[in-house]
């Protein structure tokens, strides 16, 4: 039998959605009912976009099916709905109330939810409040008190004080407090000066007795996520990156610059004891920040995924005889490439993961159509926020998969974004071995990944720092290599033992926002590579400027350019991620590349 999901879609731009979800999400768990939302909205489909993905590009109308199928859906509609109204009424689903008045919706949610005392009601302050000079959308930060505290939740101009209502309060100023009772439960007054930091850190400490984790995201990921955050029971904080000087700046100011609440949200996660924040960062720094105690960032745009509870029904991959690698050259064949001075060479992608689902699958299906073998890199949520499509990497390409050509590396920790370089080693470790054990319950041991993309195992400044506890905390849980940020440039040996080799990434540059070590155009590949055959040549993209639907028809060239210069270049062999670790180990053992030791020594000679 299958389980019973309450739907809610609404106009984002509603004045009051911000209350309905929370309210509707706690009543539908009074009723037993999984609980999602989807608010429609213009949408750009760019990178870190207010309103996330496209409709078509983030393949909303194969998610909502997914959900048919899996669920027993029953729709609740606040206002006018347009992009699922035909294929409801197509499913003839049950529409458990559509309504424009927040307070019919109550009724009829709570009249199905068969509940039978009267709820408090709380008195909202508007969605965007005034702080001194500043101006803050407060808003989708309310949920706790509505989702944890069980109130019907109105804005302060709805409620008509008729003396029979118990009534908790948020107040903006005194003008709505001298309208109330005296016997309001006034839990919140805002204060002059506060800024985002100070008002959601108060309303998290209120409810962090009820939380199993926290979000971090500025208010549009927050409003758009709302039915996620009260189903993972997280408190959600935020504030904006804090004024520096420049001169405090050692590399650049997007990667340093950090939140005033960084602290804060690390004592949170701590105490918690939950070290996978959900939501997305202002810039790099709190990331660096976040990973000193081993907290990482599982990043999620609005609507990407278009419905994140998908994550909670993942689908279990077919098994299949042999695995995802068995195409790959033996080693004879690569000692043959090394003789014939072969440069085997192939392309990672950076991804913050769920967010990114879209654009992997776009690569996926370019990867299908000219056979251009790549990586990709993926955290646990890849496997359970993208159904079906991303089986495509382990079926064959003669029945319209992607083996063979798509090859998942696990990617800095693989539950979220984090910087191995500040990340204690233990955390690390436990990290990747809970995503491994995900990943394994959906793929199989045959399409789970063999090798690891750091997002910054190094120093940014000099690339230059090496901390090999990081590679031997990867190397514990069973990987085979690990891609590098130290050194691009000459082909290197970084770390080396008998279980794993981690090797550098070959155009030496460097970027000031992350991936951090990474190609850009083919000119690249011309200009910024050592030309040394037989060798290697692994280069970092970033997934979402390159195969996000508004990219490609932008720059889609651009990237088209580089897989004809790894395809169909003299000498060039495309091959996996693997295969080149496989190579460079070769190549290694015959002395035809150096370890970082060796390197160095060799530089320090050249030019003393």
């Amino acid at each position: 039998m299958k389980k019973l999901l309450w739907l809610f879609i609404s106009d984002l731009n509603r004045d009051d959605v911000h209350l309905a979800v929370p309210t509707a999400a706690w009543i539908a768990e009074e009723a037993g009912a999984e609980f999602e939302c989807y608010l429609e909205s213009e949408r750009d489909g760019t990178l870190f976009a207010k309103t996330g993905s496209t409709v078509l590009g983030g393949r909303h109308h194969a998610q909502f099916n997914y959900l048919n199928a899996c669920y027993d859906v029953k729709y609740i509609l606040l206002g006018n709905t347009y992009v699922f109204r035909s294929s409801i009424e197509q499913f003839q689903a049950e529409i458990l109330v559509q309504t424009d008045e927040l307070g019919e919706l109550y009724k009829q949610l709570m009249h199905h939810a068969r509940l039978k005392a009267k709820p408090k009601v709380f008195c909202a302050p508007p969605r965007f409040i005034e702080t001194g000079e500043r101006k803050l959308e407060i808003g989708p930060y309310l949920y706790p008190e509505i989702y944890f505290g069980h109130l019907l939740a109105y804005p302060a101009s709805m409620i008509e004080l008729d003396g029979g209502q118990e009534i908790v309060a948020f107040l903006p100023n005194k003008e709505i407090e001298a309208a109330l009772p005296e016997t309001a439960d006034i839990v919140e007054r805002i204060q002059e000066g506060d800024s985002y930091g100070t008002i959601t850190v108060r309303i998290a400490e209120r409810w962090k007795y009820c939380a199993k984790g926290v979000a971090f995201a500025d208010p549009p990921a927050v409003l758009s996520q709302l039915a996620t955050f009260c189903r993972e029971k997280r408190i959600a904080v935020y504030e904006e990156c804090a004024a520096r000087s420049p001169g405090e700046y050692v590399f650049n100011e997007y990667t340093e610059a950090a939140t005033g609440i960084a602290p804060e949200v690390r004592r949170l996660c701590r105490e918690l004891d939950n070290r996978v924040i959900v939501g997305r960062q202002t810039g790099d720094g709190d990331l660096f920040e976040w990973s000193r105690d081993g907290i990482c960032i599982k990043i999620m745009d609005p609507n990407r995924p278009a419905f994140p509870l998908v994550e909670t029904i993942p689908q279990i991959w077919v098994r299949q005889e042999g695995d995802i690698y068995e195409e790959e050259p033996n080693d004879d064949q690569l000692h043959q490439y090394a003789k014939e001075g072969k440069l085997l060479a192939t392309i990672l992608f950076h991804s913050g993961e769920m967010a990114h689902n879209e654009a992997m699958l776009n690569l996926v299906e370019y990867s299908s159509v000219t056979r251009l073998k790549i990586g990709i890199g993926v955290h646990a949520s890849r496997y359970e926020t993208c159904p079906q499509m991303w089986e495509l990497i382990g079926i064959p390409h003669s029945r319209g998969g992607a083996k063979g050509l798509v090859e998942p590396v696990l990617h800095c920790g693989g539950m979220g974004i984090l910087a191995e370089i500040t990340c204690p080693p233990e955390y690390l470790y436990a990290h990747c071995m809970e995503a491994m054990k995900r990943i394994r319950n959906i793929a199989g041991d045959n399409a789970v990944p063999r090798g690891y993309y750091a997002f910054a195992d190094t120093d940014l400044q000099t690339a230059s720092t090496v901390k090999e506890e990081i590679y031997k905390a990867v190397q514990a849980v069973g990987l085979e290599y690990f891609i590098s940020t130290v050194q691009p440039g000459r082909n290197l040996i970084i770390y080396e033992s008998d279980a794993m080799t981690a090797i550098n990434q070959t155009p030496k540059t460097l970027c000031f926002g992350s991936p951090f070590a990474r190609l850009s155009s083919v000119e690249e590949l011309i200009h910024n590579l050592p030309h040394i055959r037989p060798g290697f040549m692994i280069a970092t993209m970033d997934s979402p400027v390159v195969s996000f639907n508004p990219y490609i028809w932008k720059k889609g060239t651009d990237f088209v350019k580089i897989a004809d210069y790894l395809q169909h270049s003299d000498d060039v062999i495309n091959v996996l991620p693997r295969t080149v670790a496989r190579y460079a180990k070769i190549l290694r053992e015959m002395g035809l590349i150096p370890s970082l030791e060796e390197n160095n020594r060799r530089v320090n000679e050249l030019y003393r």
